[in-house]
């Protein structure tokens, strides 16, 4: 099997979506938090801006920042959880490195959820905190998320999916011992 470390196409297919997401999630970020984060002000989790609706009945904008991990675990580990993601991040690359030159969706998985990975990690070093300004108007769910988010929950099942699928070769078919002889 041919490594994707060696094609420029699955460099691509893998940074593409790497850099675009890292791009949305900051710019998004940065349009919803526009003054600089003053840590040394007491906020609660929540800043001046008020909630308002960007898809009436689907979705609020609401910012605030999680100095904890996902759902707010681990509120404090702020340190910890930076560390985790860097070595996420080096995970990430090390999966792609080892994938197969043509597991296409492999590549646009690991570049989605490197995307994440990286767009949470830039605020937990820059900030200490994640921001995150994203609210669905429904009672079963109610974080508040940023785009870095959606990127892990798309790019994970789809690794996961492309992950429990039959590895296919590379190569052409070998041929096998001749049957019925």
């Amino acid at each position: 099997a041919l490594s994707a470390a060696r094609s420029a196409a699955s460099w691509a297919r893998f940074l593409i979506p790497a850099i675009f997401g890292v791009w949305a999630d900051l710019a998004a970020k940065h349009w919803a938090f526009p003054q600089a984060l003053d840590l040394t002000l007491p906020f609660n989790g929540r800043f001046a801006q008020h909630p308002w609706s960007a898809i009436p009945g689907v979705l609020t904008v609401e910012t605030v920042v999680n100095p904890g991990g996902v759902f707010g675990q681990m509120q404090g580990w702020a340190g910890f959880l930076a560390i985790f993601s860097a070595a996420a991040v080096l995970a990430i690359v090390y999966a792609f490195v080892r994938s197969r030159r043509k597991q296409i969706w492999v590549h646009i998985a690991l570049g989605l959820i490197l995307a994440g990975a990286l767009g949470n990690l830039y605020d937990r070093a820059r900030f200490g905190v994640v921001r995150d300004f994203m609210r669905f108007n429904v009672s079963w769910y109610p974080y508040v998320f940023n785009i870095a988010d959606v990127l892990l929950c798309i790019g994970v099942p789809l690794l996961l999916i492309c992950w429990s699928q039959k590895p296919s070769d590379d190569g052409p078919a070998e041929a096998g011992p001749a049957k019925g002889i």
